[in-house]
């Protein structure tokens, strides 16, 4: 039977759990949270939290098991976390992407035109001959 826990020990669990949970949602913060692009991180989020709960759990619980106020208090984390810290993480992310990331394509979408009509303009400058349009063939008629 599972043993019972003092209010202390019970207290600290919900503490770790809630941490663990923080920390797990400072990461998904980062990622979309609506529409099609949310469903792979909430999967992976939801997975990560239990896993981490689970190993908290088995190896420092006094009780040795996960319990349902530990899953609660790590979801609540998790969320509050996300919630508290997504919107600014998103808004740094968008930035980011702004000011570094969508110029750095751009030089490199200009490099890669200049390079294809360097190539292009070399190879139409070694061909000597002319290739013309063919003819249709014209009937008698006509």
């Amino acid at each position: 039977m599972i043993p019972v826990l003092p209010p202390s020990a019970i207290a600290q669990e919900l503490t770790a759990c809630t941490v663990l949970g923080g920390c797990t949602g400072v990461v998904r913060a980062v990622f979309p949270v609506r529409g099609r692009a949310a469903w792979v991180p909430d999967f992976l989020w939801v997975g990560t939290v239990l896993t981490l709960l689970q190993s908290y759990a088995a190896g420092q619980s006094p009780a040795g098991v996960l319990r349902w106020y530990m899953a609660a208090a790590g979801f609540a984390g998790a969320g509050a976390a996300a919630f508290v810290l997504g919107v600014p993480l998103r808004a740094a992310g968008k930035a980011l992407q702004r000011r570094v990331l969508r110029p750095a394509a751009q030089r490199r979408a200009r490099r890669q035109n200049a390079r294809k009509l360097r190539r292009n303009a070399k190879r139409t400058a070694k061909k000597r001959k002319k290739n013309l349009p063919n003819q249709r063939r014209m009937m008698y008629n006509s």
